[in-house]
């Protein structure tokens, strides 16, 4: 028997996006009837670095200070830019441990992984 799998509009971790692929944003995003922030991205290959879909984001409060670090807060300021994806697992809001998406970008990785290797960052350098 087939298996049926019905294909969501939103970025789902370790479903439609991976550890490692990067999404661009599209719009400065809207708010939808929940009040959330929600994003229209694509959605690009670690491995391909070629655009697999274009889906919505849902931005929550970790991802924004995460995407404003870098571009600021003004969303019309983030169209074209691009963020790397971590899958990690999160809490829901009914505490349940789900995938979920944490955006970083390029200086965040490097300092990854200087720390996973051990090797301090001077400053001064």
């Amino acid at each position: 028997m087939p298996e049926i799998k019905f294909d969501s509009a939103f970025v789902k971790a370790g479903v439609n996006i991976t550890e490692g692929d990067k999404i661009k944003f599209l719009d400065a995003g809207q708010k939808d009837e929940k009040e959330r922030w929600v994003f229209q991205v694509e959605i690009i290959s670690k491995k391909t670095g070629n655009v697999r879909c274009e889906k919505k984001f849902s931005l929550n409060k970790t991802n924004f200070n995460a995407v404003a670090s870098f571009y600021g807060s003004n969303s019309d300021n983030w169209i074209g830019q691009e963020m790397t994806v971590r899958v990690m697992l999160v809490n829901d809001p009914n505490g349940k441990s789900v995938k979920g998406v944490r955006l970083v970008g390029k200086d965040d990785i490097a300092n990854e992984a200087l720390d996973e290797a051990g090797i301090e960052e001077n400053p001064l350098e």
